[in-house]
């Protein structure tokens, strides 16, 4: 019954395009079930499982042109992580200050990374998953409407333009 409610509210997430909606439809989907008291449960099993899955798509992303590339951009994406880590380390910690939400769920909360992966990542800890969740969602969903507004700052204020792929 659990997995058939996660299914519905996964697909249901994805039809409606929502950000990681497959993950967060499914979890609003189990989560309505555990507030009515139905009692979900799953399988350790199906976890381990989901997270192997995951780990098989996020190594889609590891070609040879990426290797062949990495040479050109290691530099930078290590510059990236440390910078983003930090980043992301302090608005943990200022987060837990400012609002009292336990330190290691600010700090999931908080990471810069993909939202599946650091709930994924999450769950192998014991913090507020539906907090990080949340967090990671909002997050997500204020940058796709917020990023776009700061590049078209970025150009105006250096005079420069980003090229588009819209035809």
């Amino acid at each position: 019954m659990t997995f058939m409610a996660a299914l519905v509210g996964g697909l249901i997430g994805h039809y409606l395009k929502f950000p990681a909606g497959e993950m967060v439809g499914a979890m609003v989907c189990v989560g309505a079930m555990n507030i009515f008291e139905a009692e979900p449960q799953m399988p350790k099993l199906l976890n381990i499982g989901a997270q192997i899955i995951i780990g098989g798509f996020l190594g889609l992303d590891i070609t040879s042109d990426v290797l062949v590339e990495l040479k050109h951009y290691a530099v930078p994406a290590l510059l990236v992580v440390v910078i983003l880590a930090i980043f992301g380390i302090v608005t943990g910690f200022v987060v837990n200050i400012l609002t009292g939400i336990d330190l290691y769920t600010s700090l999931f909360g908080s990471v810069p990374g993909g939202m599946q992966e650091m709930i994924i990542l999450s769950q192998s800890y014991k913090v507020n998953h539906v907090a990080v969740l949340t967090i990671q969602t909002v997050r997500r969903v204020l940058i796709v409407i917020i990023y776009p507004l700061l590049l078209i700052l970025v150009s105006k204020a250096t005079k420069t333009q980003i090229a588009s792929n819209s035809k």
